[in-house]
């Protein structure tokens, strides 16, 4: 049995225009790290259980993933775990998490 959990990276409205133009999103689940995109989910499929979910934001043609912040969530068997992922009016902030939904 698996679980899923998605991720929406969601850039704030004040800084949004400047990070949709020179930065990429990026999940990492456990450690292990997914491309993303601003305004979209993204579906990571896993096993059920506890894992470490983490967002942040990298320029591009730089290495240091900046604004990092992590979550613990619990995925159930056949459970889909939904997260928006924002940062703050400041690119120095740290994105939050927050869950959408368990179904």
């Amino acid at each position: 049995m698996n679980a899923a959990i998605t991720v929406l990276p969601k850039p704030h409205w004040i800084n949004g225009w400047f990070l949709r133009l020179f930065a990429q999103p990026y999940v990492l689940v456990d450690d292990v790290e997914h491309a993303a995109q601003w305004g979209r989910g993204l579906k990571i499929e896993t096993s059920p259980g506890r894992h470490t979910v983490a967002v942040g934001a990298r320029y591009h043609r730089t290495k240091a993933l900046l604004g990092v912040a992590a979550t613990e969530v619990e995925a159930q068997a056949n459970q889909h775990v939904g997260l928006i992922a924002q940062n703050g009016p400041l690119n120095h902030q740290a994105f939050a998490l927050r869950a959408t939904k368990h179904t």
